[in-house]
């Protein structure tokens, strides 16, 4: 089950990177997100691009009552980039997910990391994204891990001064 759980987890958010063993079991993971295709983003009104790169420690292990102890905490950077009007957005969200549960067949956990991303020059907007994931436990009991397949764009809204 741990093998599992360790995984999915790892596999449903990292792109690619580099895995080493941490302190107490702690699995430290590295990732980098390059060369993506662009995407419209409504409320800045052009398509931009992005380069992403972050480091995560997951430790997991269940007791021998049944309950489930996992902690996936990671860091992400990120530059987005205006293809139209060359800004450069500089943006860092954070996941401080920690579950502590004895997990039946039907539940569901669920968390949302969002993230702030502001211009690095000029009186672009500054916008918020987020990234919503879930554990369940299916009716097989076996645990699924998804993330919110929102399209890239609209799940970010414009804040601070506009163009």
């Amino acid at each position: 089950m741990k093998k599992l759980l360790l995984g999915i987890a790892v596999a449903a958010f990292v792109a690619g990177g580099a895995f080493a063993k941490g302190p107490i079991g702690t699995v430290v993971y590295t990732w980098e997100i390059a060369d993506e295709p662009p995407f419209y983003v409504p409320c800045l009104g052009e398509f931009v691009a992005f380069y992403a790169f972050g480091e995560g420690r997951y430790h997991e292990f269940e007791t021998p009552s049944g309950t489930i102890h996992i902690l996936d905490n990671w860091t992400f950077n990120s530059y987005r980039y205006g293809m139209t009007s060359g800004t450069v957005w500089y943006g860092y969200q954070v996941s401080p997910f920690q579950l502590n549960a004895r997990l039946e067949k039907g539940e569901v956990q669920q968390w949302v990391s969002q993230g702030r991303f502001v211009p690095l020059e000029g009186n672009a907007p500054a916008f918020i994204g987020q990234d919503t994931f879930k554990i369940t436990i299916n009716a097989n009991g076996e645990l699924v891990v998804m993330r919110d397949e929102t399209p890239d764009g609209e799940d970010m809204r414009c804040v601070g001064p506009g163009k």
